[in-house]
C-alpha cells in the first residue's frame, strides 16, 4: 500500500505527541511512503520550533532521522500536474489552506492508496475528494 503522510501526521514520528502510535502503525503497513515536495521543509520548521524544549543533541538526532527517512520516501514533485490539482482543490474547498491543498494534490498525483493527516479539515477535504483517509486523532 502506498501511503502519503502530511506533516501534521508525520511530525509524530519524530516527537512524542498523541497519535504517535497510529502514525507508526500506518508507516509499518505501508509498502511505499510518499510525501509532497515541500513536506520536509515543513517538518524541519516544526522540529526547530521545539528547540527550547529539546536538547541540541536530540534535535540534531531527530533531523538526522528525518534525513534518513526522506532518503527512502518518494517525493512527489511540485510540477504542473500537482499545481493544477491543488488549484482545483482550492476552488472546491474554499477554507483549505494552500499548503494543505498541495499535500492532497500530491496524494492524488502519485496514486496514494491512503492519505494520512492529523488535520481534521484536511481529512474532510480528502474524503470528499475520494481519497481513503486516516485521521490521526490527538487522543
Amino acid at each position: 500500500m502506498k501511503v502519503l503522510l502530511d506533516p501534521s501526521a508525520l511530525v509524530k514520528r519524530y516527537l512524542a505527541e498523541p497519535g504517535r502510535e497510529a502514525v507508526q502503525a500506518a508507516l509499518a503497513q505501508a509498502h511505499q511512503v510518499a510525501v509532497a515536495a515541500h513536506c520536509k521543509a515543513e517538518l524541519v520548521s516544526a522540529l526547530t520550533a521545539h528547540r527550547d524544549a529539546l536538547p541540541e543533541a536530540e534535535l540534531l538526532r531527530l533531523l538526522g532521522l528525518l534525513q534518513a527517512d526522506f532518503d527512502d520516501f518518494e517525493r512527489v514533485a511540485l510540477d504542473r500536474k500537482v499545481e493544477a490539482l491543488s488549484q482545483a482543490l482550492l476552488l472546491r474547498h474554499a477554507r483549505l489552506p494552500a499548503s494543505d491543498a498541495l499535500h492532497l494534490a500530491a496524494a492524488q498525483a502519485c496514486g496514494a492508496d491512503r492519505f494520512v493527516t492529523a488535520d481534521r479539515r484536511q481529512a474532510q477535504a480528502a474524503q470528499q475528494e475520494g481519497l481513503k483517509t486516516l485521521l490521526i486523532e490527538e487522543a
